[in-house]
């Protein structure tokens, strides 16, 4: 007893997991996750102090939205509970309709019964016995099953294998969607590197956070080889950067060509020029100097720094492809073709030069010391480093899913079903998707059988 009641509630179980019901509700619980990510502020792991400072703002409602995971949404237990119930769902579901598809693979043991949903023709003919039927059904495709004076056949008899497959495609994204939101890291961070450096990890800004740096990011080691930027007027059409690891393999990354290791993906983003500058002493031995990274491309090419003591600035525009229009100065192109720095220089507060330089043109700052810009103009590049946790199985998923269709509308199940009298003979027909295209096809079968039948209709006997 004890027994049955235990298998009951099993079954009980298994029927709610399956049902429509549940399913309808759970796709209402996602929706409204997608509008909270829409409508409410999304903070990452890197965004730490950003979160603090909002849920302050917001007292109450602020600490429960964090509690509950609204301010990080994708990554949150709720998005990670309601996709892993859908997953549940949807197996269990495929699960109870299994021995109803696998069967679809067969001819039925007896023709099913006909409804006002299968096209009809009768046929006023003679001499169109079993065999002649069956023959001309078997040429168009259809696999047959002779019962008595009835003839039925089928074709596409596996189209619900593409149904099967999309399902399984919805569990490979399901299952996608919860590596995401359980990533143990999840962060992007920034960092600009030139040509001729190594990626330094410890310049990314994400490291400000209370994010641990995991030994898979520590190895994300390469070198910065070259940057090729090509242009055309002020257009740039195109960007991207040779990179080199230490086990001496090259590659090319690009906006849409990522460097990975994985976990992560580094993409190149933008660019920009890397311009060295230096101030010498009387004797012409450089007491300071750097690289300055400027504004990265597609913005103005503009930046400012500290070249010695306090007050002691240079504020400067750089023009890769100089020109004067006018009163205007622009640059033609972002090709180095004509260099030249619209700068303004303060040393210990006076200014003691404004206007422009070309690359190793010296400036006196007074005391005996010079300041110019080195004619080596490097470019840098903004990578873009993020953990893609789970992005290759949705993707997997999403293949899966245009597998499915295809197959789905390459086979598609199609019946047909003959039922030979002395002097006449019925044809019934249906199609389970694109009935008006069956239907011309219904009809050239007709005129095999008779050639003077009326045009199909819709009705049983």
């Amino acid at each position: 007893m004890k027994t049955h009641v235990i298998l009951k509630q099993i079954q009980r179980t298994f029927n709610f997991l399956a049902s429509g019901r549940l399913a309808v509700v759970l796709l209402a619980v996602l929706a409204v996750l997608l509008g909270v990510f829409l409508l409410v502020p999304q903070f990452g792991a890197k965004d730490f102090t950003a979160l603090n400072i909002w849920v302050e703002t917001n007292g109450v409602l602020g600490r429960l939205a964090r509690a509950l995971g609204l301010v990080d949404v994708q990554h949150s237990w709720l998005l990670f509970g309601t996709y892993g119930l859908l997953f549940v769902n949807l197996l269990f579901c495929m699960i109870r309709r299994f021995r109803r598809i696998m069967g679809s693979f067969y001819l039925p043991t007896m023709p099913p019964d006909v409804s006002a949903l299968w096209l009809h023709r009768r046929l006023e003919t003679a001499g169109n016995g079993i065999e002649h039927v069956t023959d001309i059904a078997r040429r168009k495709g259809y696999r047959t099953l002779v019962t008595g004076s009835t003839v039925y056949g089928l074709r596409g008899r596996f189209a619900k294998l593409g149904h099967w497959i999309f399902h399984v495609s919805f569990l490979v994204i399901l299952a996608g969607g919860m590596w995401v939101a359980a990533a143990p890291e999840v962060f992007r961070g920034t960092v600009g590197v030139g040509e001729g450096e190594p990626f330094d990890l410890y310049r990314a800004p994400f490291l400000a956070t209370n994010i641990p740096v995991s030994r898979e990011l520590q190895s994300l080691r390469f070198k910065m080889e070259e940057i090729d930027v090509s242009t055309e007027g002020e257009a740039v059409r195109r960007f991207e950067a040779r990179v080199s690891t230490p086990e001496g393999r090259q590659t090319v990354i690009g906006i849409n060509r990522p460097f990975r290791k994985r976990p992560y993906q580094v993409l190149l983003t933008g660019f920009g020029y890397m311009p060295g500058w230096a101030v010498v002493n009387p004797r012409g031995r450089m007491v300071r100097g750097a690289w300055i990274k400027m504004v990265p491309f597609p913005q103005s090419l503009e930046d400012s720094f500290s070249i010695g003591p306090e007050t002691s600035t240079v504020n400067v525009r750089f023009f890769p492809d100089y020109h004067i229009d006018g009163k205007e100065i622009r640059t033609l192109s972002y090709a180095l073709k004509k260099p030249k720095f619209e700068a303004r220089i303060l040393w210990r507060g006076e200014q003691v030069f404004e206007g422009l330089l070309a690359p190793g043109q010296r400036v006196d700052l007074g005391d005996g010391r010079q300041f110019f810009f080195l004619k080596d103009i490097r470019k840098y590049g903004m990578l873009d480093v993020m953990r893609e946790q789970g992005h290759e199985i949705i993707f997997t998923g999403l293949v899966i899913m245009v597998l499915g269709i295809l197959i789905r509308y390459a086979m598609i199940r199609k019946e047909i079903m003959v039922r030979v009298g002395p002097e006449s003979l019925h044809l019934y027909g249906r199609s389970e998707i694109l009935m008006n295209l069956f239907a011309e096809e219904f009809d050239q079968l007709a005129k095999e059988l008779d050639k003077t039948g009326p045009s199909p209709r819709k009705g049983g006997d």
